[in-house]
């Protein structure tokens, strides 16, 4: 049995991994009142939400807009990471995952030209 991924479902995937990871992490396990964790949870999934709707669509542009929001959110994951003892895991965690986003962008605008 051959499995095949295509670079649409990885990066859908990804996507779906990072904002199961900063749901869990802002809106779960930070010590904040309720009205930081609606803020915050406002701030980092809607443009993951936005992007996720023209990947879904297959529209070019939202993978390479995808591939720069990613950038964004590895640079918040290392701005935790060094600045914060307590939430250093959270910001490894989300730098592992901006990458993997990252990564599987790139692997569909490469599969996207090729075609």
């Amino acid at each position: 049995m051959s499995l095949r991924f295509s670079g649409r479902g990885l990066t859908l995937g990804a996507l779906g991994a990072l904002g199961l990871w900063l749901a869990l992490w802002l809106g779960w396990w930070t010590h904040a009142t309720a009205g930081e964790r609606v803020l915050w949870l406002l701030l980092t999934l809607v443009p993951l939400v936005v992007v996720t709707l023209f990947v879904a669509r297959n529209v070019k542009g939202g993978f390479a807009w995808c591939g720069f929001l990613s950038l964004g959110y590895f640079a918040q994951g290392i701005t935790v990471t060094l600045t914060s003892r307590t939430d250093a895991g959270y910001g490894t965690v989300e730098i592992f995952l901006s990458l993997l986003l990252f990564t599987a962008t790139s692997a569909a605008l490469r599969a996207r030209r090729q075609a």
